[in-house]
């Protein structure tokens, strides 16, 4: 009897012991979870908060980059000049021209392959996800600066083309290097031809001597950003950074800020538009797509260049970001003779702009005589 008590004393303690270890296994379980839940996702978004970077360190292409479909005839007034051109994002994916470069190959050389990681790389700049102070003067938002562009610097271009005149302007992208720019230089030097050179920010703070040199042979330069970032993906704030990046190495190099801009695959955006345009830039396309940078035979861009330049055109080549571009310094002359053939005459992107504010001015004039001739026509009768 004695040991049926004891049995059943030790079933109860044994049955209260197990029911009390469950009752704390749950109440651990479910107070522990918010506590895991909540480190984690702090830590997550921390960490995330570190190192979010927008760009992946491999530039995008916009949709229909590289698709070698030429867009339509080009006159002075081209929408290539002042708004971005072939380069709106409506007119690549439809198959416009769009710049694909550093993604796409690399120099076969050690000393271009560096520099290459500054062009199509993004480091610690815009994108870095870091938090800057705003200076004096700016506002934050979200934790960022609120980025303000210095007004252009550079001096006004008088240019006043001929009755008639043919222009065409030759403009070379991504640079600048120690490979082929000096020898894109040779050329234009030899044959008396002015070009522009839309470089890339941290190609401008390697090679300050050929920025230095471009400039003294009298050749036009634009802001191809800090990256060569595809802004139709970026924010407001980061398209300035990408621009005001690049303009400060401009001014440390050259002393002042250029006012044409080159979206990078020309891919562009409203909001692209909007910050050019409200900060008194140019925003440049093209009109004649080389494909130099994807291996096109020399045969085959002086051909596309003879066939697609029209009055007022703007042709893309690169003096940086591919192994082919041996091709663009082979051709360059040729293309530079055919054209010249052709009646055509070579000016920067400063002077065709020029030339079009001022045919738009003859226009304009010559309407407004044409409406004083009709209204003294209608007072008479």
């Amino acid at each position: 009897m004695m040991m049926d008590i004891v049995k059943q004393r030790r079933l109860m303690v044994a049955l209260l012991a197990g029911a009390l270890a469950v009752m704390v296994a749950g109440c651990g379980t479910e107070a522990g979870l918010p506590l895991m839940t909540g480190g984690y996702g702090s830590g997550a978004g921390h960490v995330s908060a570190a190192s979010g970077s927008k760009d992946t360190g491999k530039p995008e292409q916009a949709d229909g980059a590289g698709s070698g479909v030429q867009p339509g005839d080009a006159a002075v007034t081209d929408a290539s000049l002042g708004s971005g051109g072939s380069g709106s994002s409506e007119e690549v994916a439809a198959g416009g021209q769009a710049d694909g470069t550093d993604s796409n190959t690399a120099q076969t050389d050690k000393e271009d392959q560096e520099a290459g990681q500054g062009a199509g790389v993004a480091g610690a700049g815009a994108n870095s996800g870091q938090a800057e102070q705003a200076p004096a003067g700016q506002t934050t938002t979200g934790g960022q600066s609120a980025v303000r562009l210095d007004p252009p610097t550079e001096a006004n271009v008088a240019f006043v083309p001929q009755q008639g005149q043919k222009l065409v302007a030759l403009t070379f992208d991504d640079g600048p290097d120690h490979r082929y720019t000096p020898d894109i230089l040779k050329v234009l030097k030899e044959q008396k031809v002015k070009a522009t050179f839309f470089m890339v920010g941290t190609q401008v703070k390697k090679y300050p001597d050929m920025v230095k040199e471009i400039v003294e042979d009298g050749h036009a330069i634009g802001n191809h950003t800090q990256h060569h970032a595809n802004l139709s993906k970026l924010d407001d704030n980061d398209i300035k950074q990408e621009i005001k990046s690049a303009d400060e190495w401009f001014k440390e190099t050259i002393g002042f800020v250029p006012h044409l801009v080159r979206a990078p695959y020309g891919a562009v955006s409203d909001i692209v538009k909007d910050v050019i345009q409200e900060n008194d830039r140019e925003l440049i396309g093209w009109t004649v797509d080389t494909r130099d940078w994807d291996g096109a035979s020399v045969e085959a861009m002086r051909k596309n260049v003879n066939k697609n330049t029209h009055p007022g055109g703007i042709v893309l080549m690169h003096s940086f970001g591919s192994k082919h571009l041996g091709n663009t310094v082979k051709v360059l002359p040729l293309i530079i003779q055919d054209l010249t053939d052709k009646g055509y005459t070579f000016v920067t992107v400063d002077e065709l702009l020029a030339a079009k504010e001022l045919n738009a001015k003859a226009k304009e004039a010559a309407a407004q005589a044409s409406a004083k001739t009709n209204q003294a026509k209608t007072a008479k009768s």
